[in-house]
């Protein structure tokens, strides 16, 4: 069993977990002030599985923790295809949009920020 020392310190907030929302979380609490403690099992990047597209409503948030989505140049998602082993297929425009990035990516940048 690993055990990790954490300097002797009063925190604000502990954060158990530093996928995703762990990281954002954190990210938020510092901004706003808060003595802030993350604790992730493993060491960052690693590889998750899960998916690489994220809904356009994700963009503003994500720019404002620090990700810079802007300078990126990531692919653009305007429309849905599901395609039938018959070969035929159904489309479907997405109004909102979403893009693509790398989970392993998202999550080392969000790292970096945190």
């Amino acid at each position: 069993m690993n055990k990790v020392l954490v300097e002797e310190s009063v925190y604000d907030i502990a954060i158990i977990g530093g996928g995703l929302g762990g990281l954002a979380l954190a990210i938020q609490s510092v901004q706003h002030g808060y003595r802030t403690i993350l604790f992730e099992k493993e060491k960052y990047p690693f590889h998750r599985v899960c998916g690489e597209y994220i809904s356009f409503e994700s963009w503003n948030f994500l720019q404002e923790l620090g990700v810079p989505l802007s300078d990126l140049h990531l692919p653009l998602i305007r429309r849905l295809q599901v395609s039938a082993p018959n070969g035929n297929f159904l489309e479907h425009p997405l109004p909102l949009g979403d893009f693509g990035i790398n989970r392993y990516y998202l999550d080392d940048l969000l790292h970096q920020v945190a």
